[in-house]
């Protein structure tokens, strides 16, 4: 998580532990003033929780005392975050040396190579029936999700309306999930940048 920041702690994640660390204190004091005790087994929950907490939330002392200090201001972000502006697609010319001339017509399609060999072709006709493929292949062994976040990556360029970019949004933020899903590790911050 650091290492992908930086060096520096994500912000979210201090204002997480500083809102939980709060929450548990607050509901610890309601417990202690409240004439309707909790059973044991919640209460054992509760004092693990508020241990775990405190544990871990001293290695983050002065980012959660900023944090606490003056909320706003700590949340801005120190760097401004760009996406790059989408890039037109332009009708060009290719002439060969015998003469001939190639039209590059802007047909909203884009045409790659699949695992046998053949073409394949991403169209805003074929945006469905390539989506359906890729959620019929998750879950099943020696299925490769990074190409299928490229596949949908593409598809995302390719798609014509909103409905097809919504398709294509849901099923691509699931992929990217069920890529973090089986190595227990958390998702690498370009995963989750669109």
């Amino acid at each position: 998580m650091i290492r992908d920041n930086d060096g520096k702690v994500p912000k979210l994640y201090i204002k997480t532990v500083a809102d939980l660390e709060t929450l548990v204190n607050e509901t610890v004091d309601k417990q202690k003033v409240t004439p309707k005790k909790m059973n044991a087994l919640a209460t054992r929950g509760l004092n693990a929780v508020r241990q775990k907490i405190r544990k871990l939330n001293k290695e983050y002392e002065t980012d959660i005392q900023a944090y606490r200090d003056d909320k706003d201001a700590f949340m801005k972000e120190d760097e401004e975050i760009t996406l790059p502006a989408p890039t037109k697609k332009t009708k060009t010319k290719e002439t060969f040396a015998d003469g001939q001339q190639l039209d590059d017509e802007d047909d909203g399609g884009w045409e790659g190579v699949g695992k046998d060999g053949r073409a394949v072709r991403y169209s805003p006709e074929s945006i469905l029936k390539h989506l359906r493929s890729i959620v019929e292949a998750r879950g099943r062994k020696n299925t490769d999700r990074l190409e299928q976040i490229r596949i949908m990556e593409k598809l995302l360029d390719v798609a014509a309306n909103d409905y097809q970019r919504i398709r294509v949004l849901l099923t691509l933020i699931s992929t990217r999930f069920d890529l973090t899903s089986n190595s227990g590790n958390y998702m690498a911050q370009e995963q989750w940048r669109l």
